[in-house]
């Protein structure tokens, strides 16, 4: 009897991978087209959230350089206690909604979990014709970083790996949001999340964000940080108290 069971299951497991092998060969041309202008619209919404946690960590650290470089400014303030914690849960909540599974949200994992189920939406052809005729000797090789070689569509294994990296670098800063910042759970955290955590998994996120930029727009993303057309620090050489 146990061995039916297990052997109905098994059957059960290779019928839905093979659903889902052949997925998008059930999809129209048409559908595939619409399903990539949205994954499109989703990434430039990621790119922005992304781009505000690498501004917002670079314009955190280069005021505390100021801090620590200036022993004038180095005394006991409320001021330095709400900066460090507005930081903190903006950071945090940022994160959260990058990897938030509701199907319902536009995130980073959910794209990841659409491209991983219909890969083929992401064809080879698709992706060389995004070149210029004078750069499609180099289109293959590109499209080989997220496929495997001669395949015709990205690589949904290579996919789901960056899904679950990504997950798992901001699981202990989802748990903080949902039970710190959203809640005030009966069971917080043992152990809250380090500064050290929250830069690996921006890190991470400025890594997979140039990956997915090149994959769904033959673009490539040099630095996540933009540069300052002006002196942002400017505000800080004037008196701020008459």
């Amino acid at each position: 009897m146990n061995q039916r069971i297990i052997s109905l299951k098994l059957s059960s497991l290779l019928k839905a991978a093979n659903m889902l092998g052949s997925s998008t060969r059930k999809i129209s041309a048409k559908r595939r087209y619409r399903i990539y202008k949205r994954w499109k619209r989703w990434l430039k919404q990621i790119q922005e959230d992304i781009t505000d946690l690498s501004v917002h960590r670079h314009i955190y650290n280069e005021v505390a350089k100021i801090i620590k470089e200036n022993p004038r400014l180095q005394v006991a303030s409320s001021f330095y206690d709400w900066m460090r914690i507005a930081y903190i849960y903006e950071m945090s909540i940022r994160v959260r909604r990058l990897v938030d599974r509701d199907r319902r949200s536009v995130s980073f994992v959910r794209l990841m979990e659409e491209i991983e189920q219909c890969p083929g939406v992401i064809s080879r052809r698709r992706f060389v014709q995004l070149y210029s005729q004078v750069l499609r000797y180099v289109a293959d090789r590109d499209f080989e970083r997220f496929a495997k070689p001669g395949a015709s569509h990205v690589n949904p294994a290579a996919i789901h790996r960056d899904k679950r990296a990504l997950i798992k670098a901001a699981g202990r800063l989802r748990l903080f949001v949902n039970r710190h910042i959203a809640h005030r759970s009966r069971q917080p955290l043992r152990r809250l999340p380090t500064f050290a955590e929250l830069d690996v998994c921006i890190n991470l996120l400025e890594q997979l964000l140039k990956k997915y930029v090149l994959m769904l727009e033959a673009t490539g993303l040099i630095e996540v940080l933009p540069v300052w057309q002006y002196d942002w620090k400017q505000v800080f050489r004037i008196p701020w108290i008459p």
